[in-house]
């Protein structure tokens, strides 16, 4: 009976909102309310409505039952957009970030995870989560094992654990446009999303303060949030809506929505945005400043962690999504290619790849500085970070032209070869691509390398 009648009070809402009969409206939104109580987008846009008429003090009190409600529910990033509109409307009520509360959205997210990375300092006890790890320290460091001839390969302790990202078919998943309040992932399909950790996972003092300094954002369908060449100096959470990433490079679009980050590379060093960044629908995002995320990082070293994590599952979700190597796959051969992946660490003056040996393994580099050099050691170049390397030499069994130097301590991603084999084991209909692909080695996103930055000067 009462489904039933909440239809007919939400057909009867929007007839109010499309004649402007809003007063009606309201006494629309006042019914939903109490037949739905935990139901956060009626608070949500009644609090819209409100503010459009200027009635701001119950705007207020609207918004903010709402971000008890998305909290309560888990959507953390709704209820911390709702705490900003508020600020918004009122400077000093900054007291509506203590109601942003992550316990809900913190269970969801260790719920589906054996593994987190965390920035709290000291672990709060979660019964489903296995165990936290901290990638910067327990990384292990590629080393080269020298009696192998024309194969550069990397040793492994015998007793040491791999430190995996854990990616779900969420992540590498096409992502359906989404733009209106109706329809949205539910908390525990955004607990599998990037985004989920920068809130979830976070002390409520660095939260309050993430909040706090980071403006909301609000595009209409065609807007810009990033444009392609500009410096890559934020990161943006997506609140509502849907975005498109375009690259010039690329046959298709990327769509991303709610729980997905935007401007990944802001977390790399001296980089540029590669692509535009497109909105599909009405889009509410939250920008999070490169100089806010240093300086937080200062302040909360572990948060350090967290943030290599969301680089990490962001290059290697990207990756199996759009390389030519991985584009006949489905969702599920995707997540266990992405599952595949580890996080290692190259101490200054590690080889990576080796000129005239086959490379061991394919590489995505997200910290650090690294240089590529010809046979008889003459630089060519720095190399851009979070750019694949090796896979031409896997697939086409045929030795590396060029060395690549970590000249700085680097943390990467890598896929070995030897879980690279598996994989066509399993995939058996994948040769036939592969070996179409080891043909047409200058494709641009099937590069040896990445492009390197020339040198200037004489």
């Amino acid at each position: 009976m009462s489904g039933s009648r909440s239809r007919k009070l939400r057909d009867q809402l929007q007839k109010s909102l499309q004649k402007e009969r809003f007063a009606e409206a309201l006494v629309h939104y006042g019914t939903l309310e109490r037949i739905e109580p935990l139901e956060a987008r009626w608070p949500h846009r009644k609090g819209d409505l409100l503010k459009r008429l200027g009635r701001l003090d119950e705007a207020i009190e609207a918004y903010e039952q709402a971000v008890d409600l998305y909290a309560h529910q888990g959507f953390v990033a709704r209820a911390a957009a709702m705490a900003k509109v508020v600020m918004g409307l009122d400077a000093s009520r900054a007291d509506v970030l203590e109601r942003v509360r992550p316990e809900e959205a913190r269970r969801l997210h260790r719920s589906s995870r054996g593994a987190v990375v965390t920035a709290h300092e000291d672990d709060i006890g979660v019964e489903d989560v296995t165990h936290t790890k901290r990638i910067s320290e327990d990384a292990l460091p590629l080393v080269a094992d020298r009696s192998e001839g024309d194969v550069l390969r990397f040793t492994q302790p015998p007793a040491a654990l791999h430190i995996d990202l854990d990616i779900t078919e969420a992540e590498v998943a096409e992502r359906p446009p989404v733009g209106d309040i109706h329809h949205r992932p539910s908390p525990e399909q955004l607990a599998q999303l990037p985004s989920m950790p920068l809130f979830a996972e976070v002390p409520q003092a660095l939260l309050a303060r993430l909040v706090r300094e980071s403006p909301l954002i609000d595009l209409e369908p065609g807007a810009k949030l990033i444009e392609r060449g500009s410096p890559a100096d934020a990161l943006f959470t997506l609140v509502e809506g849907s975005v498109e990433l375009i690259r010039p490079q690329a046959a298709d679009t990327i769509v991303l929505s709610e729980g997905d980050v935007v401007g990944i590379s802001c977390l790399l060093n001296r980089v540029s945005y590669e692509g535009d960044v497109v909105a599909r629908t009405p889009v509410r995002a939250l920008c999070i400043s490169k100089s806010l995320l240093d300086q937080l990082v200062l302040d909360y070293p572990a948060l350090g962690d967290l943030l290599i994590e969301v680089l990490g599952r962001r290059l290697v979700a990207t990756l199996v999504r759009t390389s030519a190597m991985f584009s006949s796959f489905d969702t599920k051969a995707r997540s266990e290619v992405a599952a595949m992946f580890v996080v290692r660490r190259a101490d200054m003056g590690t080889a990576i790849l080796e000129a005239g040996k086959r490379a061991d393994g394919l590489f995505i580099p997200m910290i650090g500085k690294l240089t590529a050099l010809r046979p008889d050691g003459e630089e060519v170049g720095s190399l851009k970070l979070g750019r694949a390397l090796g896979q031409h030499s896997m697939l086409t069994g045929t030795p590396s032209p060029l060395t690549v130097r970590a000249d700085s301590d680097v943390l990467l991603l890598r896929l070995s070869a030897r879980r690279f084999g598996e994989l066509v084991a399993e995939h058996p209909d994948m040769v036939a691509h592969l070996e179409e692909l080891a043909r047409r080695p200058t494709q641009p996103t099937f590069s040896l390398i990445p492009e390197p930055r020339r040198k200037t000067g004489a």
